[in-house]
């Protein structure tokens, strides 16, 4: 009797030493991961986006990316990136490209170039929610995400800076308040309003304000005449004179030079338009125990 539980006992260890080990030799068999792009994104000089309603073409000019169609602008480099991003996907998928039909790929909705190199976006897969995606001679399924970072409007891909990275602004001129840089420092060469005292922090960071500033919403300019202007020289000798559309609920900016104008919360755009010094720290609250001592 004891004999046969011995046996017992010992043919299950057996079979789960066997089980263990058919598990960990099929876990341990690598996927195999097919790279998409036969370049790089640090080879590429040229993006094209093709949709239906238009094209937009992108030119990389020394380390920056300017939108060259259908508007000529600075664009926002995160944006570009995300586009770029698509090329490092590897995809554990690769079809023939055969009956591009099947996959909505014989007439793609959108198709991106990098230099002479495309990828053209298909149908989702409905049950796994990838993408499938045509690259040279094969199909693809990559993660529907890259699909969403493609822009549909050139909009999509404007700056939200000001100003350029080789843009230094040394003096700025308000209708209300005007102040320029000299040896590092900032000083009032003009103020309206004279409610508080301005410290050299407090200019410095009005300055920051307006060189740093990022827009919500940038737009090809509507050519409207502004309701004020401010006049900003540049490190370079450049002045540039921007057109205030609008002064709220949200501050707009135009650039004419650049046909871009900008837009701004409400809380951003009253810190461009007037500086105010650094509130003071309020005291430390005394407890009641202290105030009894």
């Amino acid at each position: 009797m004891r004999k046969g539980w011995l046996i017992n006992v010992a043919l299950l260890i057996v079979v789960a030493a066997l089980g263990t080990y058919a598990y960990n030799k099929a876990g341990s068999k690598e996927v195999v991961q097919h790279p998409i792009a036969a370049l790089t994104p640090l080879q590429v000089s040229k993006i094209s986006i093709e949709r239906a309603e238009g094209k937009i073409e992108l030119e990389k000019k020394g380390n920056s990316w300017t939108m060259t169609s259908p508007l000529t602008a600075r664009v926002d480099a995160t944006q570009v990136n995300r586009v770029l991003d698509i090329l490092s996907v590897k995809s554990k998928e690769k079809l023939a490209a055969n009956d591009l039909a099947r996959f909505d790929l014989d007439k793609p909705v959108t198709t991106v170039r990098f230099d002479n190199y495309a990828l053209s976006f298909g149908t989702i897969n409905t049950l796994t929610q990838d993408q499938y995606l045509l690259s040279g001679g094969n199909v693809y399924l990559v993660p529907s995400f890259y699909g969403t970072q493609i822009p549909n409007k050139p909009e999509r891909l404007l700056t939200h800076s000001l100003f350029a990275e080789d843009e230094k602004p040394v003096s700025f001129e308000l209708s209300n308040i005007a102040a320029e840089q000299k040896e590092g420092k900032w000083t009032l060469t003009r103020r309206v309003s004279k409610e508080a005292e301005l410290s050299q922090d407090d200019l410095n960071r009005w300055a920051d304000d307006w060189r740093l500033s990022s827009s919500l919403i940038t737009q090809p300019y509507s050519g409207k005449p502004g309701l004020d202007q401010v006049r900003v020289k540049l490190a370079n000798g450049k002045t540039i004179a921007l057109e205030v559309l609008q002064k709220s609920p949200d501050l707009i900016l135009a650039r004419a030079d650049e046909k871009l104008q900008f837009q701004y919360s409400t809380e951003a755009g009253k810190r461009l338009l007037e500086p105010k010094p650094e509130p003071l720290p309020e005291p430390a609250k005394t407890s009641a125990s202290e105030e009894k001592k």
